[in-house]
């Protein structure tokens, strides 16, 4: 063992008997899975919908001139490096992202067509995907149809999107076949690890060995993408492979950065 694996392994028990006593400490069963979020649709008066008709036919009417942004608040939201600016810039930037929201939320069924709507053919891709995963959040069935045209988009943002709502869907079923095909022909690298996180996700071990495979890609990127869904998924024998490594990672530390945090995740798995 390494001067390096040594002192990831004296942090790891320190940190094991951490998460063993918060587990202690929390309700729940053991082993659970935790639960994903959804948003309940709600009934809303008829005037907010006929609103929300109106914005959505006049979305295209108001745009932000980020020309004139410096010194105001707009700007400097843009400036904000923080998950939440760059939510608050996408929200604020973007009228169909707080579009999206609000009719995802509205169980009328003319707001599910609003929806698969914008999914399925607004200009703003960016739109699209968040439409997507809002349609995702209902977990219908019926929705395949569209997760199965997004799928095949020729902009990697949408395609990311409906990645990200086959997971969320609550369809493992339907899902597994769309994420194993993106995972095998997807002409983005990124992409067909994050499908194969997905099937990892939903229990399907193919998953898994295709994030194992992708630790040994020539790319940087991918392999810590790999070992980041490795240690959200992974088994007990993940954590050696991953410790394993640390000590051939030497060209990029942040492949290095996600060993380690995998490992961590990882340990309480790991037989003694």
């Amino acid at each position: 063992m390494t001067l390096l694996e040594a002192a990831l392994h004296a942090f790891l028990l320190f940190s094991a008997a951490g998460c063993a006593q918060l587990a202690a400490e929390t309700p729940g069963a053991p082993g659970a899975q935790p639960a994903t979020a959804t948003v309940a649709p709600v009934k809303v008066d008829p005037q907010i919908t006929t609103a929300l008709i109106e914005l959505i036919e006049s979305k295209d009417r108001f745009r932000v001139d980020m020309s004139k942004a410096q010194g105001t608040p707009l700007g400097e939201i843009v400036s904000v490096g923080s998950p939440i600016g760059y939510e608050l810039r996408n929200r604020f930037l973007n009228i169909s992202i707080p579009l999206t929201e609000a009719v995802s939320r509205d169980k009328d069924p003319v707001f599910r067509d609003r929806l698969v709507n914008l999914a399925r053919w607004d200009s703003n891709n960016e739109t699209r995907s968040a439409a997507l995963i809002a349609l995702a959040g209902a977990h219908d069935p019926a929705s395949l149809d569209v997760f199965r045209e997004a799928v095949a988009h020729l902009d990697p943002a949408v395609r990311f999107g409906t990645l990200e709502a086959l997971v969320a869907w609550g369809q493992p079923e339907k899902a597994k076949p769309i994420l194993s095909a993106a995972m095998q022909n997807d002409s983005e690298p990124i992409l067909r690890v994050y499908a194969a996180a997905g099937l990892a996700r939903l229990g399907d071990p193919a998953g898994l060995s295709r994030l194992r495979a992708a630790l040994d890609d020539p790319s940087w990127l991918v392999r810590a993408m790999a070992a980041r869904y490795i240690g959200e998924s992974g088994a007990g024998d993940d954590y050696k492979l991953l410790v394993s490594r640390l000590g051939r990672e030497l060209s990029n530390d942040f492949v290095a950065a996600e060993y380690c945090i995998a490992a961590i995740k990882l340990f309480p798995k790991a037989a003694p």
